[in-house]
């Protein structure tokens, strides 16, 4: 007669091994989310050191002339719009108002520049975005960060003969977008 106990040992006990293995893999739990991770970047502008203009005492013949340099700073963004408006409800134009009542207003040209070099820039229509514009830095925190600039023109036969009408004045508005 054969011996067949070792087989049958050897049997038990893999399938001993291969009853604990499976008990083992049921008794396993998991379970699994996903994370997205964005790095993301507030947006910011600031436009700053918008001065007053004040033009003196211009050349008879020629126009009268003044500017101010400012600064436009941003971050999360590379361009900017800018819009100059007049924020007294006098009209869609840039006009100037009289000291005296009474006398007609005075109209004047805005040229803006997006740095602040010598000379005019373009011609400014008012309420009407100028696009495309670069920020440069990413803080205004001094007057010497000035990086762009407006300029003002009053035709010479806009104040010609108007002198005891003044002095003028109005204000400009000007208001910047990330683009």
């Amino acid at each position: 007669m054969k011996n067949f106990t070792p087989k049958i040992l050897t049997s038990i006990a893999a399938a001993s091994l291969a009853l604990c293995s499976a008990t083992t893999a049921l008794s396993q739990v998991s379970d699994s989310e996903i994370s997205m991770i964005t790095l993301t970047f507030m947006q910011n502008i600031d436009i700053a050191f918008v001065d007053p203009v004040t033009i003196a005492d211009p050349t008879p013949g020629f126009p009268a002339v003044g500017e101010d340099t400012f600064c436009v700073a941003g971050t999360g963004f590379s361009n900017f719009s800018i819009v100059f408006i007049n924020p007294t409800g006098t009209g869609p134009d840039f006009l100037l108002e009289p000291a005296v009542a009474g006398t007609s207003q005075i109209m004047y040209q805005v040229f803006f520049k997006n740095d602040t070099s010598p000379g005019p820039g373009i011609p400014v229509v008012p309420g009407m975005a100028i696009p495309g514009n670069p920020i440069q830095t990413s803080v205004c925190a001094a007057p010497a960060d000035d990086n762009a600039k407006f300029d003002i023109e009053i035709p010479f036969p806009e104040w010609d003969g108007r002198e005891s009408d003044g002095p003028f004045t109005g204000m400009l508005e000007l208001t910047v977008v990330s683009e």
